[in-house]
């Protein structure tokens, strides 16, 4: 498994790591030979990255929310897949993250994740704004603890607070709103977002 590490990348903040990496890049060594279904690449991707963030902590298991943590740890670790790429975070705060490769679909669905305040905020044939408006969500959704949550209703984003990589956000979580304060980190055709406490 070593070999693979070398296609890893890392986010490294002081009280937030985050590894990503593209699954085929990741698994090219070991699963090559393997007719691996996208879920299981997948899930080996996230395993990967688990050996190179946390190689001394509990395996990930899932809580019956779908919410994974670390067996045995109290370590605030977050999940995502897209297309291509997986990614592993943990933060000394509880953590939602979000990785999704730019794309024309997002436009097709747009009104169905934002309100009429937040379609004012992200231009309507922009595919980059579009998928970063939808990471956000996707982040916010994963950050909540409450289910059932509606897009456009029960995720917001208030404000762009710096141009394309920082916005003031709220979140239904425990039946209430709560402020969030999100980050976007942009690497050629990848959107990443995460919740930040400063």
């Amino acid at each position: 498994m070593q070999n693979s590490f070398h296609s890893i990348k890392l986010i490294n903040r002081s009280n937030f790591r985050l590894t990503f990496s593209n699954i085929d890049d990741l698994l090219a060594k070991s699963c090559q030979s393997l007719n691996y279904t996208k879920r299981m690449k997948e899930k080996v991707g996230v395993q990967f990255l688990k050996k190179y963030l946390l190689p001394s902590s509990g395996q990930i298991i899932y809580e019956k929310t779908g919410r994974p943590r670390l067996e045995g740890d109290s370590t605030n670790i977050s999940i995502s897949h897209s297309k291509n790429y997986v990614a592993l975070a943990e933060a000394a705060y509880r953590i939602g993250i979000d990785i999704e490769e730019i794309n024309l679909r997002v436009l097709n669905v747009r009104n169905r994740f934002l309100n009429n305040g937040e379609k004012e905020l992200f231009q309507e044939d922009s595919s980059l704004l579009n998928t970063i408006a939808w990471t956000i969500k996707e982040s916010l959704f994963k950050l909540s603890h409450d289910g059932g949550l509606v897009f456009n209703t029960d995720l917001l984003i208030l404000e762009e607070i710096s141009p394309q990589s920082r916005y003031r956000c709220s979140m239904k979580d425990g039946g209430v709103f709560v402020e969030v304060i999100v980050e976007i980190v942009q690497m050629e055709n990848l959107i990443i977002a995460f919740n930040v406490q400063d």
